[in-house]
């Protein structure tokens, strides 16, 4: 069985696989963000120095947290670029790009057994 067909065959698991990749790269540092904002928010309507000082710094560790969760997702593939042999790469797509056509299986296409 040649790398393509396996890939070919894999093409909807590995866009599952990429959809949840892409949920952690860009949904997790947004939703960082947004609660810490509204806690921010929250600390200024109650005019505490205290608290609104603590949801800065609150802030500040959820933007830092949220740029790493998007960065340890791309140094982990640049890695296995530099570290990985080439046969995977054909396989990768459908995991760095998952809404692509090429991705998507053709309707009514159900995989044969053989």
């Amino acid at each position: 069985m040649s790398e393509e067909t396996i890939c070919s065959d894999l093409g909807p698991i590995l866009r599952i696989v990429g959809i949840v990749i892409w949920g952690i790269k860009v949904v997790v540092p947004i939703i960082l963000i947004v609660v810490g904002m509204i806690d921010l928010a929250k600390a200024v309507t109650e005019k505490s120095d205290d608290k609104i000082k603590a949801a800065q710094n609150s802030l500040i560790k959820k933007a830092i947290s949220a740029v790493l969760v998007f960065l340890v997702v791309t140094i982990v593939g640049l890695l296995m670029k530099l570290i990985g042999d080439s046969s995977y790469q054909a396989c990768v797509d459908c995991i760095n790009h998952p809404f692509s056509e090429s991705c998507k299986a053709p309707n009514g296409y159900i995989p044969s057994g053989d």
